[in-house]
C-alpha cells in the first residue's frame, strides 16, 4: 500500500471514533512504508559514499606506495621525486576518507537501531515515521551536502595531483582544473537534488503530523 493510499484510508476513517479505526492495518502498512523508506535512504545517501570512499582509499594508497618505490629505486631521475609533503597529503586523504566512512556508518547504525522494530501502537508508529523523516531531512541539510562534496573533491584532487607527479608531471594543474569543474557540477546537481528531496520529504512529514494530531485529538475526545 502506497503512502497516498494510506492517507485516503485515514481520511475515510478520520470522523470515526478512535476505537473503531483499523489501527493494526494502518500500523502494519505504515511500518512497511517506513522499512521501504529506510532501504531507499541507504541506497541513495549511504551506498554511494560506501562505494566512492573505498575507491579513494585504494587509489591514494596505491599512489603512495608506487610513488615511494619509484623514488626509492631512482627510476627516471628526471621525474619529480616524492617529498614528505606528497606522503603527508596522501596519508591525510586516506585517513580523512576512513574517518568519513566511520562517521557515516555510526550515524546510520544509531538511526537504524531506533527504526527496525515494529511499533506496538499506531501512535508510536507515526512518531517513528516522523523521526525517520527528521533523520532524512538532516541528511539533506545544505552544510552536510556541501561538506561531503568538498571532502570528496579534495580527496580526488589530491590523488589526481599526486598521480600526475607519479607520472612525471611536477605540477598537474590540468587535472586540478578538471577536478574543479567536476566539483562545480556536483555542487549544482547536489543542491538541486537536495531541494527537490526536501520538498517531497516535507510533504510526507506534514501528512504524518496531521495523522498523529487527528489520532491524539480523537483520543482526547474519547476520554471526555
Amino acid at each position: 500500500m502506497q503512502f497516498e493510499e494510506l492517507q485516503k484510508v485515514w481520511d475515510t476513517q478520520n470522523e470515526r471514533p478512535v476505537f473503531a479505526m483499523d489501527d493494526a492495518r494502518l500500523s502494519v502498512a505504515l511500518y512497511q512504508q517506513r522499512e521501504q523508506r529506510g532501504r531507499r535512504i541507504f541506497r541513495r545517501e549511504f551506498a554511494p559514499i560506501y562505494f566512492t570512499l573505498p575507491l579513494l582509499i585504494f587509489f591514494s594508497g596505491f599512489v603512495l606506495v608506487a610513488f615511494y618505490f619509484k623514488t626509492a629505486s631512482k627510476m627516471r631521475m628526471t621525474d619529480p621525486r616524492m617529498t614528505i609533503w606528497d606522503g603527508v597529503a596522501l596519508v591525510i586523504a586516506t585517513v580523512a576518507s576512513i574517518a568519513i566512512m566511520v562517521f557515516m556508518h555510526a550515524e546510520h547504525r544509531r538511526h537504524k537501531r531506533t527504526q527496525h522494530v515494529f511499533a506496538p501502537s499506531l501512535r508510536e508508529e507515526l512518531e517513528r515515521g516522523i523521526s525517520q523523516v527528521d533523520f532524512e531531512l538532516s541528511l539533506y541539510s545544505t552544510p552536510r551536502v556541501l561538506t561531503l562534496i568538498a571532502l570528496v573533491t579534495i580527496g580526488a584532487g589530491v590523488i589526481l595531483w599526486e598521480s600526475g607527479r607519479l607520472n612525471g608531471n611536477s605540477t598537474s594543474w590540468g587535472m586540478l582544473g578538471y577536478n574543479l569543474v567536476l566539483m562545480i557540477v556536483s555542487t549544482w546537481w547536489g543542491l538541486a537534488a537536495k531541494n527537490k528531496s526536501v520538498e517531497r520529504v516535507m510533504q510526507r512529514r506534514r501528512a504524518l503530523e496531521s495523522m498523529l494530531a487527528a489520532l491524539q485529538e480523537g483520543a482526547t475526545d474519547l476520554e471526555r
